[in-house]
Order: C-alpha cells, then sequence, then structure tokens
C-alpha cells in the first residue's frame, strides 16, 4: 500500500500531522483558521490530538501543529466531503486494518525513528537534486528551444543577397551553390526548389509590380527565403 499520509508515534500512540492532512486534503484555507474551525466540530485536546511545535528551517520560525488520532484523522477527512476526504479516510481505515495485522509497522524506538525520517530526508534531496537538474537543463536548452520556436513562426523573408552576405559570398555564387546541390532550380528567370525541398516552408513566393522603360505597370514573382529557410542554408553551406 502506497503512503498517501505519513503516520508516526507520538506519546506512545499512532498519530498523524494535522499539518500532513491539511496540504493532502488540498485545503486552500489558512491552515491555523482550518484546524480552528475543526475544533468546533467538539475534538477535544489530549484525547484526540496533541499540540506539538516544531522549527521550520524554510520560514525560519517555529511553527504549531497537532498530533492528531487515526480516530481524529478520520473524522476530519470525513467532514470535508470532498474526494480527497473520502481518500483519505479509506486510506486511515486500510492503516489501522494492517496494524492490527502486523503488516503495518512503525517505528517503535528512537533510533528506528531517526532512521525512518533519514530515509524520508534522502528521499526528498534525491527529489530536489533531479528538479534542479532539470531546471539546469531547461534553462540551457532555453535559447535553442526559443531559436526554434522564432524560425517556425517568423515572418520574416531575406532574399539571396542577404543570405549570401551572411555567407561571406555573392548572391550569384549562393544561387550557384544551391542549383549544384539540387537544392534550387531556374525556371523562367526565378528559383524554385526542387521537390525534395518543397512544401517545407523555406521559401515564400513574392509578387510584386514594377513600371518598364514604357512606362507600363508590369509585374513579376520572385523567390525569398523564410526564417527557417535561412537556417536551412546556413546547415549546408559550408
Amino acid at each position: 500500500m502506497n503512503e498517501l499520509i505519513k503516520i508516526t508515534e507520538y506519546n506512545g500512540n499512532q498519530a498523524v500531522s494535522a499539518r500532513d492532512l491539511h496540504k493532502f486534503l488540498e485545503i486552500t484555507e489558512r491552515f491555523s483558521s482550518w484546524f480552528e474551525r475543526m475544533l468546533q466540530y467538539g475534538f477535544v485536546e489530549n484525547i484526540d490530538y496533541q499540540g506539538c511545535e516544531f522549527f521550520n528551517a524554510l520560514a525560519n520560525q517555529t511553527l504549531t501543529d497537532y498530533a492528531l488520532t487515526l480516530d481524529c484523522a478520520k473524522e476530519i477527512s470525513m467532514i470535508q466531503r470532498s474526494k480527497k476526504g473520502k481518500e483519505a479516510r479509506e486510506y486511515f481505515i486500510e492503516c489501522e486494518k494492517q496494524l492490527r495485522s502486523g503488516k503495518f509497522a512503525l517505528p517503535t524506538t528512537y533510533k528506528e525513528a531517526l532512521q525512518s525520517l533519514l530515509i524520508e530526508v534522502e528521499a526528498k534531496e534525491r527529489l530536489q537534486a533531479q528538479n534542479e537538474l532539470q531546471a539546469k537543463e531547461l534553462e540551457k536548452q532555453a535559447p535553442k528551444v526559443a531559436y526554434y520556436d522564432e524560425v517556425l513562426t517568423s515572418q520574416s523573408t531575406y532574399n539571396a543577397n542577404q543570405i549570401a552576405k551572411e555567407l561571406g559570398m555573392s548572391a550569384v555564387t549562393l544561387n550557384k551553390k544551391l542549383h549544384e546541390l539540387k537544392v534550387q532550380y531556374k525556371q523562367g528567370g526565378q528559383w524554385l526548389l526542387y521537390h525534395p525541398h518543397q512544401n517545407k516552408g523555406y521559401t515564400k513566393t513574392v509578387t510584386y509590380t514594377y513600371t518598364d522603360s514604357k512606362g507600363e505597370t508590369c509585374t513579376n514573382s520572385s523567390t525569398v527565403w523564410t526564417e527557417k529557410g535561412r537556417a536551412f542554408i546556413h546547415s549546408i553551406i559550408v
């Protein structure tokens, strides 16, 4: 059975941390206000619960908690009238069955309690280390991811002259290299992509108008490269 809520031994009795229960039940109300409201149901101190204090290193202050008996924890869970409350109550009932049958053992000595605490702390530290490692990996990948997104979504376009300058050559040389690499061919004065490179978002066809020597308005088409196409060219031109 998976441990949903930690059950410990407090003053010789099985007990549940009220703060742990509050967290498991996913109560949004502040812990102190919530527990004070729970006490209105008639729970008696030193019978149903006992107050205790612990130092929270993260908050750098001493906090108050309450050790609840299993019966008290079951009733509080039932009072919530929620799915998590039902889950907690059924869990405590099953824990009681296993405690009676001897299948579920709690620390009975100070040494065992320390060992149990050590195992829990080490598990939390391993999880924290894994989370920190994943965060660092994501941070490293962030520039790559940002650039990838920019490449795929950018509406910017570039002509052969602009990309050629980035590569330290002329547009004529660049077009010739792309032709030799079977990337593009020329048809009707316009460079077009060979079939394997079509429909990949590398280029766009731009139609523009101009006035000829006779003063007439004409239209023509030209191929421009997208941000994705520009990145493709950089990857194949050495």
